[in-house]
């Protein structure tokens, strides 16, 4: 996966990152397991991106 990739859901509706947040290389690949889970190929680890939450405060409510 290089180059021009869109930022449309990846395999299995997962988004697809657009490079490695250890080493910032773009040659990544889906892994089956952790479920969700990217291989860089430039530094071969295999990581997760998730949502950890909204940071939302008074000023974000509607009144």
């Amino acid at each position: 996966m290089t180059g021009g990739r869109s930022a449309e859901p990846g395999p299995e509706g997962r988004a697809v990152p657009f490079y490695c947040p250890y080493c910032g290389d773009e040659e990544l690949t889906p892994e089956a397991e952790p479920v969700g889970a990217w291989k860089c190929q430039a530094c071969r680890r295999v990581f997760t991106v998730r949502l950890a939450g909204l940071a939302l405060t008074e000023e974000d409510e509607e009144p």
